[in-house]
């Protein structure tokens, strides 16, 4: 039964992969291409049947055995039993990897709004130079926040509407909590994977002897209302208020002024 981890970049999904990496019989990859690879895969056997919806037999037979030959080297080389991939596309590329594998589980994972949006300006101090940022950089020329905030918003709506759609095969897992209890946040996912739970410790260890010495997620950003247009600032509390995060507080122009 694959395991696949629905993210982003920016959104610290690195402490769930450490975490994951310590449970025996996972094969743990990030953005090998495969669940991408087999979207196309599935979408170019679809046009060659003439037909929409579920591959065929021989589409889904074909394609299996494409994904299957480049998971066995991968569970070779690591020595594990299950495949576990960090995927950083859009989730959209997952749907057909699970009309394949159906048993799949997936988890998709999210951020504070407000820390990828800091996250992503501090580490392009000189403009938003990443590529998968530039549709966005275009929409907001003027504002690396607002650019970002942007970005954050369409990948956690994508992830929303996937996780929403498929709550059998999903579950949501917050870069908070993994962060502030590891432990009792690889409980829940041991048990939704049904990962032997003698591993959980070992994997709460390892995070803790890892982790810096302040853990607590960086929430306190106020922006310059000039930076972010009213109607994306809604989009962003909206999102926020349904992960359960504080809403982004935008500052007037005095107060901006006045720091």
């Amino acid at each position: 039964m694959p395991v696949i981890v629905l993210a982003y970049p920016y959104s610290g999904v690195e402490r769930l992969e450490q975490l994951l990496a310590g449970h025996a019989g996972l094969a743990c990859t990030s953005g090998t291409g495969l669940l991408p690879l087999c979207a196309e895969a599935v979408g170019t056997w679809q046009r060659v049947d003439g037909r929409g919806g579920s591959p065929s037999l021989l589409a889904a037979s074909s394609v299996r055995a494409l994904v299957g030959k480049m998971t066995t080297i991968i569970l070779a080389r690591s020595g594990g039993s299950r495949w576990c991939e960090i995927s950083f596309g859009q989730p959209a590329a997952a749907q057909a990897f699970l009309q394949l594998y159906p048993e799949a589980r997936l988890l998709c994972w999210h951020r504070d709004g407000r820390d990828v949006i800091r996250a992503g300006v501090q580490a392009n101090p000189w403009g938003l130079a990443d590529r998968g940022l530039a549709p966005f950089v275009a929409a907001y020329p003027g504002s690396s926040a607002a650019a970002m905030a942007a970005y954050w918003a369409d990948r956690t709506e994508a992830l929303l509407r996937f996780e929403e759609a498929r709550p059998g095969n999903c579950l949501r897992v917050r870069y908070e909590e993994v962060t502030s209890r590891p432990g009792a946040a690889m409980t829940e996912i041991s048990a939704f994977l049904g990962l032997d739970a003698k591993h959980v410790a070992a994997a709460d260890a390892t995070a803790t002897a890892a982790r810096p010495a302040t853990t607590a997620a960086v929430t306190e950003l106020e922006l310059p209302a000039a930076l972010m247009p009213a109607a994306l600032n809604g989009r962003v509390n909206d999102l926020q208020a349904r992960l359960g995060y504080a809403r982004l507080e935008l500052v007037s122009p005095a107060r901006a002024a006045a720091r």
